[in-house]
């Protein structure tokens, strides 16, 4: 059965962390690694309005170098860097431990993991790892994994408490029941904070839903 965890790691060395502080209004979704010709590169998601000054900051982040934008969609631009820290967001040990990773998405300030585990030692071999790196490492959950548990792992607890508070309060009906002022007084927490978090909820959801099959478009 295994279990399912939510990781927040952070680290200025760990990969695009300074642009990640840089831009908390940005949402970065990492795809995946390749080594070509001894190089490691990576693949990530950028959801933004304004690419430009993010690319700006990419180009003078530490962590990476190269940062070329591959792919625009509707909702999201796919960009290719290269990097080779030896911090590792997950290392290859705790996949080898048996932990399968379901999204790591950019966090303020750094990056949320979820993961399924297989056993409970293999979290405490993450959370070593992180520990001999210099890595923060908090645990926002831990529960254990059952079927009905299968399709939890598209949002954060916290992304599906705004998203059903915010649907059953009115806040998606037209027009408007509720505004974000109603919302970040539900919540405490500020409108710009409401704002970040509905958007980088809806932007996973959509990225679940949409990325397969899409067609990049056209750029000048």
């Amino acid at each position: 059965m295994g279990f399912i965890s939510e990781v927040h790691v952070v680290h200025d060395d760990l990969l695009l962390v300074p642009t990640i502080k840089r831009h908390p209004e940005v949402t970065i979704k990492y795809k995946y690694n390749t080594v070509v010709d001894g190089a490691e590169m990576y693949f990530v998601s950028i959801f933004a309005e304004d690419y430009s000054t993010v690319e700006e900051t990419m180009e003078g982040d530490g962590t990476i170098s190269d940062p070329t934008r591959v792919a625009t969609f509707e909702n999201r631009a796919i960009y290719r860097v290269t990097s080779s820290l030896e911090r590792k967001i997950v290392p290859d040990q705790c996949i080898k431990r048996g932990i399968y990773v379901f999204s790591i998405i950019s966090g303020d300030p750094g990056w949320t993991v979820r993961v399924h585990l297989p056993d409970r030692d293999a979290l405490a071999d993450f959370q070593q790892y992180c520990r001999d790196n210099n890595v923060s490492f908090r645990i926002t959950q831990l529960y254990e994994s059952t079927a009905s548990a299968d399709e939890s792992y598209l949002l954060t607890e916290q992304q599906r408490e705004i998203l059903s508070m915010a649907y059953y309060a009115g806040y998606y009906n037209i027009p408007r029941s509720v505004s974000q002022d109603y919302l970040a007084d539900r919540l405490g927490i500020s409108n710009s904070a409401v704002s970040q978090r509905l958007r980088r909820a809806v932007a996973e959801l959509l990225s679940a839903i949409l990325e397969d099959g899409q067609t990049p478009l056209q750029s000048d």
